[in-house]
């Protein structure tokens, strides 16, 4: 049985589905859970859309507490690759839209202000 440590990219195969979550059996024996919010940086209103009992994952570890429950992300490893050519977006990227966009909105206002001042 290997150590686990927070970080560590793990595979286990999901053996049950709650309104929450999913249980993993990992490798090394242990139950993991993947919360719902750490299945996919997407919104996900039910976690039998995205899992099914018998899937095999693989997750990273994202914590451990003291009483042995391990915590997992599915989303923490599709953050973690490189973005170069997906067509795909993860969080930041939205945010970093919304930035331009607003600053774009921002500055077509203050050009309309100052047009419709001359127009006076």
């Amino acid at each position: 049985m290997s150590q686990l440590a927070e970080g560590s990219v793990v595979s286990g195969e999901v053996v049950a589905i709650k309104p929450f979550g999913a249980f993993v059996k990992l490798e090394t024996g242990e139950t993991g859970l993947v919360h719902i919010s750490q299945i996919s940086s997407k919104f996900i209103e039910k976690v039998e859309d995205e899992l099914s009992v018998g899937d095999t994952i693989k997750a990273k570890v994202l914590s451990i507490d003291s009483s042995g429950k391990i915590s997992l992300s599915i989303k923490a490893l599709n953050n973690d690759r490189p973005r170069g050519g997906r067509r795909g977006r993860g969080p930041g990227d939205f945010e970093d839209m919304m930035k331009k966009w607003m600053k774009s909105s921002e500055e077509r206002l203050s050009a309309l202000a100052a047009k419709q001042k001359k127009g006076r």
